[in-house]
């Protein structure tokens, strides 16, 4: 066996039952299997002796734990694991092969075997102690992800939540936060960006004028051009909001993104006048959409400038202010909507996901 001795870790006891897989294509390998379990008892055994028959079982059985041997007639060593793991991903997979190799055992274990066991080495004591402990495992692994899926949410629905608030205090702007995040988001998707970072993006976007909590309302709401004294105070959000988030332990980095929006490619921005790659990409997309939803909405000073003036602004400052590639992206999915990259009644792009 390639893992530690797994009796170490849980006691065995004699009246727990469960049921096996075993997909062996030897009869006699089966054979021996059944007998030696069947010497200590506690387990029921369903067997197979191709991939495909087993694929075909686990669609109508759906065994404690899956033993599977890696030279199959219709399939061979990782191939076979991932066939297995797709049908039945939430079932704890113990590897029973005559081969002991350890380099073979590790890529077992990576694709998401719990255990690795050599045939002829060890009785079904050694077996049965190896299964129960891998469905404990299997389950809790199960367990931390639903927990781990839940504290998301309620992350979720703080951001949300704080997104809300600061609208309150800039009524102008409403809805400004969670535009921003339905365009960065597509044009995350357009850049082809993971499904893990385009949550990110949104949520940083959500929350990326957060900052503006500590300016004087006054300023955020005032109609007109801005005095310069007032501009300068109003730069200072960026930073205000970094000093907000920066210890929240998100899986993104949203305190960056935050920080970052308004910086530049040529380094002309602020607060801290990076440049190009200086900036993190999410800050960048951020950058692009939070321009582009700014013209096209009403704001205090002003109008809404219209679809033509933020294709122009963004367009006129690629590579200058604004990066290229994200660009590209913002003017390709305008053009494939034919209108605005976000929905007319805006729902919070994090909320209406949840599981």
């Amino acid at each position: 066996m390639y893992s530690s001795e797994p009796g170490a870790m849980m006691a065995i006891r004699s009246d727990v039952t469960y049921s096996l897989l075993l997909v062996e294509d030897n009869p006699g390998d089966a054979r021996l299997i059944e007998i030696m379990l069947g010497d200590v008892g506690g387990c029921t055994i369903e067997k197979a002796d191709s991939l495909a028959k087993a694929v075909a079982k686990l669609a109508e059985f759906r065994p404690d734990a899956i033993l599977l041997d890696l030279s199959l007639p219709d399939g061979q060593g990782l191939t076979v694991i991932d066939c297995i793991r797709a049908a039945a991903p939430t079932i704890p997979v113990i590897v029973v092969t005559g081969l002991q190799d350890e380099e073979m055992a590790l890529k077992a274990v990576q694709h998401g075997c719990q255990d690795y066991l050599v045939k002829g080495e060890g009785d079904g004591n050694l077996i049965r102690r190896a299964v129960l402990y891998s469905i404990e495992r299997m389950a809790m692994d199960v367990e931390r992800e639903e927990y781990a899926k839940r504290l998301k949410q309620v992350l979720r629905q703080t951001v949300r939540t704080v997104s809300l608030t600061l609208e309150m205090r800039d009524p102008y702007t409403t809805g400004h936060q969670r535009r921003v995040a339905q365009i960065a988001g597509a044009i995350g998707r357009r850049l082809g960006l993971s499904a893990e970072v385009i949550e990110g993006i949104e949520t940083g976007s959500l929350i990326h004028d957060i900052g503006k909590i500590q300016i004087p309302a006054e300023f955020l709401s005032r109609p007109g051009k801005l005095s310069y004294e007032a501009f300068q105070v109003i730069k200072t959000h960026p930073r205000m909001g970094w000093e907000i988030v920066r210890n929240i332990d998100f899986p993104w980095p949203v305190a960056e993104m935050v920080q970052q929006h308004h910086e530049c490619m040529d380094g002309s921005g602020y607060p801290d006048g990076l440049k190009g790659d200086q900036i993190i990409l999410e800050a960048r997309i951020i950058a692009v959409a939070d321009v582009f939803e700014a013209i096209v909405s009403h704001r205090p000073y002003r109008p809404a400038l219209g679809l033509e003036s933020a294709i122009a602004e963004i367009k006129a400052f690629s590579g200058i202010r604004y990066d290229p590639a994200v660009v590209q992206a913002c003017i390709e999915i305008v053009e494939e909507r034919g209108g605005v990259p976000f929905d007319e009644d805006v729902s919070d792009v994090l909320v209406r996901r949840s599981p």
